[in-house]
């Protein structure tokens, strides 16, 4: 079989419009993220797959971003603007050893479509590729101002957080700014990383990791956006330092704790919340009641601040549990979803350190 003919299927869902938290999400009949396989062949360029143009995302951009999992370094991205000039901008790779990848290019500044194209440059194997999420925006967009706090109650300043993995536990770079202070938090945004659905402790600080890198050097953030990470398992990761702003909710940062689970909520992966994930973001949002005096119900979801898919459709219908939660001493048990192989999440979650 050539493997020029080989198909490249697109492996989508119905999808917003939005995502992530820089701009646009890039979709394809009205679609979202891509799968296709590949095969070894003769070393001469090919290619192995080809989107098609774009639905033409709101506004004007000038960055491309997309991530997901490439177990074969040898296949480059490209894409174009369709319409103009068949100029194809070839996207910086940037791929760790777990096949975990991020990629990046620039563009004129302008509205309009793009397209995407992946070309073989030497594969060795025969494997299969995903990108997660193609997102493109504008450098520097502007902001509106932040929305009000609310009247918060009582404080806490003893109050204890849940254990926890400390920034450290999980190799973080040091920010590449100073992070701005947000000391009185009052409301907290749960996302999804939409990526990938970890299956132990390892996974889950090699995946902190792999974010850290996407938002420093994709983002040209000063540090991972999220304040906490929590996995499937029920570990809780630290991310950006709690008190300081976070970089999460595009324009809705200010006094906003980012709270993320490790996986993607959402078709086509419907990743599955499991019953440890969600009492630890119980134990979460029950320590920063307490600490800060923050309303349970200040808990929503990424997309009721914008239109994104964020934290996915399975996960989004837990947050009157979780808000329940958040305000009792002893939190009630939460429903779990099926994990992905059809069983029920476990409480032997992997015990993290105890971070004070």
């Amino acid at each position: 079989m050539r493997a020029e003919a080989l198909a490249a299927a697109l492996v989508l869902a119905a999808a917003p419009s939005l995502a992530g938290d820089l701009g646009t999400e890039v979709t394809f009949a009205s679609a979202r993220g891509a799968r296709f396989a590949v095969q070894a062949g003769p070393p001469a360029p090919r290619v192995l797959f080809d989107s098609g143009d774009s639905d033409a995302p709101a506004g004007e951009w000038d960055v491309l971003l997309i991530q997901g999992e490439l177990p074969d370094p040898s296949v480059r991205f490209m894409a174009l603007r369709p319409g103009g000039a068949t100029v194809w901008v070839e996207l910086a790779v940037h791929r760790r050893a777990d096949g975990r990848f991020w990629a990046k290019g620039r563009f004129q500044r302008k509205a309009g479509p793009l397209r995407l194209r992946a070309v073989d440059a030497g594969i060795a194997a025969d494997h299969e590729v995903t990108v997660y999420s193609a997102e493109v925006f504008a450098d520097s967009p502007d902001a509106p101002a932040a929305a009000a706090p609310p009247a918060r109650g009582p404080a806490d300043p003893a109050a204890v957080p849940p254990a926890h993995h400390a920034r450290a536990a999980w190799g973080a770079r040091a920010p590449t700014n100073p992070l701005s202070p947000d000391p009185m938090p009052w409301r907290v945004t749960l996302h999804h990383s939409d990526g990938r659905y970890t299956a132990s402790l390892a996974e889950s600080l090699q995946e902190a990791r792999f974010i850290q890198e996407f938002h420093q050097d994709g983002r040209g953030w000063s540090d991972v956006g999220y304040h906490f990470l929590v996995d499937p398992l029920g570990n809780i990761l630290e991310g950006r330092p709690l008190g300081t702003l976070g970089a999460h909710t595009q324009s809705n940062n200010e006094g906003n704790v980012g709270i993320v689970l490790l996986g993607s909520y959402h078709a086509p992966k419907n990743h599955a919340t499991t019953a440890a994930q969600l009492a630890s973001a119980a134990a979460l949002g029950r320590f920063l009641v307490a600490r800060f005096g923050l309303d349970p119900d200040s808990l929503k979801g990424h997309r009721d601040y914008k239109k994104t898919d964020c934290p996915g459709d399975l996960a989004y219908p837990k947050l009157p549990e979780l808000r329940r939660a958040f305000d009792v001493p002893r939190a009630p048990a939460i429903a779990a979803s099926p994990d992905w192989d059809g069983q029920r999440g476990s409480s032997s979650a992997a015990k993290p350190t105890t971070d004070r």
